[in-house]
């Protein structure tokens, strides 16, 4: 009796371990995958009800918006005070 498995049965095993490995990686990521889907879903719609009843305000201007603006709006004003009074572009002597 020979007590060690042929190469042909170990070939087998390693087969067999290996085809069971890609199918349990193959049931995480589908089950990962799902997850991930129906995360994005509730996300969106907790979004869509934010929306819906007010409290998410995609209109209006928040604080920084309003000082960034009112910047812009003075450094425009100061830059079209120079060019009519011709000290931005005077010919240089």
């Amino acid at each position: 009796m020979d007590s060690q498995p042929s190469s042909k049965a170990l070939h087998n095993r390693i087969n067999t371990n290996i085809s069971q490995l890609l199918q349990r990686f193959e049931n995480i990521m589908a089950t990962a995958t799902v997850r991930a889907a129906e995360d994005i879903l509730s996300l969106t719609r907790a979004m869509k009800e934010t929306w819906l009843f007010g409290k998410l305000d995609t209109l209006g201007e928040d604080e920084a918006d309003v000082r960034r603006r009112e910047e812009l709006e003075r450094n425009a004003t100061a830059i079209q005070k120079a060019i009519e009074d011709g000290g931005l572009l005077k010919p240089a002597k």
